[in-house]
């Protein structure tokens, strides 16, 4: 009995396997990608409290030394806004490896080794640590809107519920980005590869 012969890839596989195989392989890396324009917009987005804050200290700076008339809002805005943009670029910062770390052994190992260890320092370190900083910045956000918290730090006594709830926000964004790095390090590990040397970074499509 003569079996019927299979198409072969040119490269000694067959095509349809080694399609799967190769959407096996970067399945992380789609799901990284799916998770990274979270974090990229919500940094872009919270970059823009950069100007309010400087339009405000600025404002600020002219009335009280040039007309000698303070305001009552430019403190516990300066602060509010301020503790936005460092809390929220948080995620986008991290998608960027942009975070202090030491690399003085790190930057030796081989990729798979790399990969292992920041899969384990994501589980057991950044993750749940993260995830008791969204509980606990949700629970500050719900005490002060249920009761109506406002700052008493100046005159303007303004709502304090808005600026806490920039806590849990910052802990859920953190969270979904951290799934994505260790996607991205679970993917070097299993491979041998990281993301940036085997397909385009997702975060440089957004950015085009």
């Amino acid at each position: 009995m003569v079996l019927p012969a299979r198409a072969v890839h040119p490269h000694g596989t067959a095509g349809p396997a080694r399609k799967d195989m190769n959407q096996e392989k970067y399945l992380l890396l789609r799901v990284a990608g799916w998770l990274d324009p979270i974090a990229i917009w919500s940094g872009r987005i919270a970059a823009w409290l950069i100007v309010p804050m400087v339009l405000g200290l600025t404002y600020e700076v002219v009335a009280r030394y040039v007309f000698n008339a303070p305001t009552l809002w430019a403190y516990d805005m300066t602060f509010m806004l301020y503790g936005s943009f460092f809390m929220l670029g948080a995620a986008y910062t991290l998608q960027r490896k942009g975070h202090i770390r030491t690399d003085s052994l790190y930057a030796n190992w081989t990729p798979r080794q790399q990969g292992w260890v920041d899969v384990g320092c994501y589980l057991v370190m950044f993750l749940p640590l993260v995830l008791v900083f969204l509980w606990t910045g949700w629970g500050y956000f719900y005490k002060s809107f249920s009761t109506g918290e406002r700052f008493v730090s100046s005159p303007w006594m303004p709502l304090a519920w808005p600026f806490k709830a920039v806590m849990p926000l910052t802990g859920l964004l953190l969270a979904i980005q951290g799934i994505s790095e260790m996607c991205k390090s679970l993917h070097a590990a299993l491979t041998g590869e990281w993301a940036d040397t085997s397909v385009p970074l997702q975060e440089d499509k957004v950015m085009t």
